[in-house]
């Protein structure tokens, strides 16, 4: 069922054009994502000074607070370059995001670890023993296996948790590498502050983690987290539609295009709510500005950036 749940709202948003949000927005969600990101981990800052930092109006003194919000913006940023398979890239996101928290940032740890959730779960010991060969195992089985991604992306998340690679920041690492594996298939999840809402239900997250490792199962943890991911499409869908105007239109056409040219049919394709005569009208204003050229007439126009 929650399955079929996220999937149908993601054809909703893809539907809806609401896969890159407007930059207002966009700069809203990050801030958001940012907020609930640290707040996991303990940092005390609030949404406002997080977006003066973002926006670089900050005064004050920098702080190791500050620093964890720097870092985060940072990685985000290159996130869309970084293979979400790949152990390097997996390490240099870390590297990114420990940069000056964490003497050994983006190195996996030498010495076991104590892990705790809460005063539910008895503690374990994480080992470090071949943790380089267990997360490139790891990362392939994601990229293989024949499951759904959503699912394979929660056990990864999981078993980043588990594993933990890191001397500090496992935390955040699984639940920014389970984005960056999502983002792979669906855009939206660039900026889904799915971290918000985990944030919101923060002891029943731990909770999933504790008996997952209890029971040696993460399958309650997979349904927690798919419940997340459901619950912030579903806030983002009740949200009001950006009503386009025909310049944004195209601009947004021409962003997800592929080819040098395309067709009035192509144009339509992605706008199946207009008409023929007001995906007419779009072309023809984009031509007036200079923005598009056409070749030919009718049907069998074509048309390319200026």
């Amino acid at each position: 069922m929650l399955l079929a749940s996220i999937s149908h709202k993601l054809g909703e948003v893809k539907a809806g054009h609401l896969q890159r949000p407007s930059p207002l927005l966009e700069r809203a969600y990050r801030v958001s994502t940012l907020h609930a990101t640290l707040a996991l981990e303990g940092n005390p800052l609030d949404k406002r000074p997080i977006a003066e930092l973002l926006a670089g109006r900050s005064a004050a003194a920098p702080t190791s607070a500050a620093l964890e919000v720097t870092n985060t913006q940072r990685v985000h940023e290159l996130l869309p370059g970084l293979d979400p398979f790949l152990a390097t890239d997996f390490r240099r996101a870390h590297g990114e995001l420990m940069h000056g928290l964490a003497l050994d940032a983006g190195s996996y740890r030498k010495g076991s670890v104590d892990v705790f959730y809460d005063d539910h779960y008895a503690p374990r010991t994480a080992p470090a023993d071949n943790l380089a060969s267990q997360v490139e195992e790891l990362l392939n089985f994601v990229e293989t296996d024949d499951a759904p991604l959503l699912i394979t992306s929660c056990v990864l998340h999981y078993g980043l948790i588990y594993l933990r690679p890191f001397s500090a920041g496992n935390g955040r690492m699984g639940r920014l590498w389970q984005k960056r594996v999502l983002m792979r298939q669906w855009p939206v999840f660039a900026f889904l502050p799915v971290e918000a809402f985990i944030l919101r239900t923060l002891p029943a997250y731990q909770a999933s983690l504790g008996y997952a490792d209890m029971q040696g199962d993460c399958g309650n943890f997979i349904t927690y987290m798919m419940e997340q991911i459901d619950e912030a499409l579903s806030e983002l869908l009740s949200a009001q539609r950006p009503v386009l105007s025909a310049t944004e239109r195209v601009a947004l056409f021409l962003k997800e295009k592929q080819g040098a040219h395309f067709t009035r049919k192509e144009y339509r394709a992605m706008f199946p709510e207009l008409s023929t005569a007001t995906a007419s009208r779009d072309l023809a204003e984009a031509k007036e500005s200079r923005t598009l050229e056409r070749t030919g007439v009718g049907r069998t126009a074509w048309y390319r950036v200026a």
